[in-house]
């Protein structure tokens, strides 16, 4: 089902809400994950596998220090949501650096990590900035200038989540 521009940005500001209602209610650190799913059609059976997928990844790298997780399957894409106490923010963002760098399929996860006072960048952290799915260039930069074609970015996101040996 396809998503209009008003649904998606409707959809970021509801996110913007609910994740401050998590880090009103449980304070420490937030972890926000999406998917980066080019083009009109935000959700698939096949998009959800690697929602969840990158949910039991994070939960996992995190352990004991996850203290409430919540995953949301919308028409406007998948939200997956873990709250955290115990760790720095910097130290949050780094675990979650190395699970979006895992494995090819990883790269279709978007994990922001934020506190009351925000969110962290790579940047900040002085890692790299994230590759672009098809030439490894930097991804703002591919999609500022879109450099790829919409069937070419959807063809490389539907190789990500079919192929099986792509964990």
């Amino acid at each position: 089902m396809e998503v209009t521009l008003k649904e998606l940005l409707d959809s970021r500001e509801n996110r913007v809400w609910h994740q401050q209602e998590l880090l009103d209610k449980y304070g420490g650190i937030l972890v926000s994950v999406t998917l980066n799913i080019p083009g009109s059609i935000k959700d698939k059976p096949e998009y959800q596998k690697v929602m969840e997928w990158g949910m039991e990844a994070l939960l996992a790298a995190f352990g004991v220090n996850a203290i409430y997780s919540e995953t949301r399957f919308l028409k406007t894409g998948a939200e997956g949501y873990i709250c955290l106490n115990g760790l720095e923010k910097a130290e949050a963002k780094y675990l979650a650096v190395i699970i979006e760098s895992m494995s090819p399929k990883a790269r279709l996860l978007d994990v922001d990590v934020m506190d009351k006072d925000g969110a962290v960048s790579r940047g900040e952290l002085g890692l790299d900035a994230r590759k672009c799915l098809i030439c490894d260039e930097d991804a703002k930069a591919c999609a500022r200038s879109q450099k790829h074609s919409m069937e070419e970015l959807l063809a490389k996101v539907n190789e990500l989540c079919y192929d099986k040996n792509n964990i």
